[in-house]
């Protein structure tokens, strides 16, 4: 019995040995376990730009949706990134009357880039714009650099001076304005093409001025009738065209021929119409 206690211990001393050998040899000759790496996550860097107030209109061509409030009025919108800006475009069939919205926020400049570049066009609104018309529906506040005439195919652009603000204006159909650029208009297309731009102007100033008192002293007459009487030897008007012709009967009477025929395929005047207010907003 002690022979085999004496063969036992060192037994199971090389099996203790060994399996300690084991173990390390286990620990040292093996890879460390890998470090797992931590997923980058996709980070998009905001926009260090913030968007600015737009200085003109040039950059309106996000599209709103068509305003068309009242008869004879189709305005084509649309605005910038911002909504700091609203290009207006008279679509219609009438001129428009453009002002700020109530509180100011938005101003109104001019935004040739979208207007009418023929002369008969731009001399005809120059004479609307000169022509002294007293707006009553336009409240008495209003300072009249912001009272924009806008007849069919012209624009006019809104601005605010805050990115905090969005563009909004105030509008109504007009009636006199109406009647005042079809006389003109109908009148420059055949002026301009007899004589220069500078006789012109003035001319067209008395047509406008004296459709102004032709629609105040007969409000029953039909637009038809209202044209006629704009270009009678009892108006203004015809002392004006009739010099730039040289008194040339002949000449006065075609010319009147081709006005009247024009404006009897012209819109329908309509009554004017109350304030409609619009936004920068889809």
């Amino acid at each position: 019995m002690a022979v085999r206690g004496r063969v036992l211990i060192p037994c199971a001393g090389i099996l203790l040995a060994s399996a300690v050998v084991a173990g390390c040899s286990v620990a040292e000759g093996s890879s460390p376990p890998p470090t797992v790496q931590p997923t980058p996550s996709i980070v998009v860097p905001r926009s260090t730009t913030a968007l600015k107030p737009a200085t003109d209109c040039t950059g309106s061509t996000q599209q709103l949706p068509t305003e068309s409030e009242t008869g004879g009025v189709q305005l084509t919108l649309s605005t910038d990134p911002s909504r700091t800006s609203l290009l207006l475009k008279n679509t219609g069939s009438l001129s428009v009357v453009v002002i700020p919205d109530a509180s100011f926020t938005s101003r109104l400049v001019a935004a040739p880039y979208a207007n009418p570049q023929d002369q008969a066009s731009r001399a005809a609104l120059i004479a609307v714009n000169n022509s002294g018309a007293k707006m009553s529906d336009i409240p008495r506040y209003v300072p009249l650099t912001q009272v924009i005439t806008i007849p069919p195919q012209w624009a006019v652009c809104a601005l605010t001076d805050s990115a905090e603000e969005t563009a909004s204006v105030r509008y109504l159909q007009d009636r006199q304005s109406s009647a005042e650029y079809f006389v003109t208009k109908a009148l420059a297309d055949q002026l301009t093409v007899r004589t220069s731009l500078d006789r012109v102007r003035p001319a067209l100033v008395r047509c406008a001025k004296s459709t102004l008192i032709v629609l105040a002293s007969h409000p029953e007459m039909s637009d038809i009738e209202l044209y006629v009487e704009i270009l009678s030897p009892r108006s203004l008007c015809q002392a004006g065209y009739k010099a730039l012709l040289g008194g040339d009967t002949g000449a006065t009477a075609q010319l009147e021929a081709a006005v009247i025929q024009r404006l009897g395929g012209a819109p329908r005047l309509l009554a004017n119409s109350r304030l409609f207010s619009i936004t920068a907003q889809s």
